[in-house]
């Protein structure tokens, strides 16, 4: 990958609020609430988080599909307006083939998109299909979720974008595919200054191939950084919960008890507060994220830590 460690995208204090769908009269909902997220250049950058808390609305806003209401986007070296309705040159992003006529085949939406997007190679689109078995003929509405996902995915990689970005692609692939998925984007991510941001709830796969990691709690990034950092700067202790002395309670991040065992990621500097009998160990990326999240939702207003 490129060492040009400049930022693709750089967001600050974006606040996103969308329409209720319960009372549509009513004040829009805040979903985004100053989150911070920097993309580096060059890096594949994973957003996680549970369901709600801000990811897809985060997605949308940078590829300039949803208006925001305060905060700063900023794509590509282009500074984006908060009503920016379309994506930046040089962006790519899924879903978009979803809103296509559901009656038209993948042939259709290449020569669509051939004619109103610059550089869309439709050899490559093809090329693409047929590596994914998607037959050419089939109408979109025949098409299964997982071949709709590699349809869309194989639409923007055609557009031979610098910036691409990906809302839950791994939704409805199985196995194969998921595998084969993340081989393409390899791939993709081989390609001079290439940047790749994607949402995902399926972390199988990403601790070998994501550079940066963005943990997202209620619209705020509770934790950024790059991956191999993070590792180092937690580690997970195990523990029997009587040998928890009050005072350390406080270092245990999102701490789960089973019957009278305590597992908890602890800050490395923390460590040396805990019991001798403690199993510590380096965590891997599933680890980090899943109970942090609990911490979260535990404390709204748990602190943010950024990785040094």
């Amino acid at each position: 990958m490129s060492e040009n460690r400049s930022d693709a995208v750089l967001v600050r204090g974006l606040e996103v609020r969308v329409p209720s769908t319960a009372k549509p009269y009513a004040e829009p909902l805040p979903v985004v609430r100053g989150l911070d997220l920097t993309v580096p250049t060059g890096q594949v950058t994973v957003m996680v988080g549970a369901n709600g808390a801000g990811k897809t609305t985060t997605l949308r806003a940078v590829a300039g599909a949803h208006p925001f209401s305060a905060g700063s986007i900023e794509v590509l070296g282009t500074a984006l307006g908060p009503a920016r309705v379309r994506p930046p040159q040089g962006v790519a992003s899924l879903p978009g083939v979803s809103a296509s006529p559901r009656r038209w085949t993948s042939r259709h939406i290449a020569r669509m998109r051939k004619d109103t997007i610059p550089g869309f190679d439709v050899a490559w689109f093809e090329e693409l299909l047929t590596a994914f078995g998607i037959p050419h003929e089939q109408e979109v509405n025949r098409l299964s979720q997982g071949q709709a996902t590699q349809l869309g995915l194989a639409a923007a990689l055609a557009q031979d974008p610098q910036l691409l970005i990906l809302d839950e692609p791994f939704a409805h692939l199985d196995p194969l595919a998921r595998t084969e998925l993340v081989d393409v984007l390899r791939c993709f991510m081989a390609g001079e200054d290439r940047t790749l941001l994607l949402a995902t709830h399926d972390l199988e796969g990403m601790e070998r191939f994501a550079d940066h990691l963005v943990v997202v709690s209620r619209g705020i990034d509770v934790l950024s950084g790059d991956v191999e950092s993070l590792r180092e700067e937690f580690l997970l202790c195990e523990l029997e919960r009587s040998e928890i002395a009050r005072e350390a309670e406080h270092s245990l991040v999102g701490p789960t008890t089973t019957g009278t065992g305590t597992r908890a990621l602890v800050a490395v500097d923390d460590a040396v507060g805990l019991p001798t009998t403690a199993s510590l160990r380096r965590p891997d990326v599933s680890e980090i994220v899943t109970h942090l999240l609990r911490a979260a939702r535990e404390d709204a207003a748990a602190p943010r830590r950024t990785a040094r």
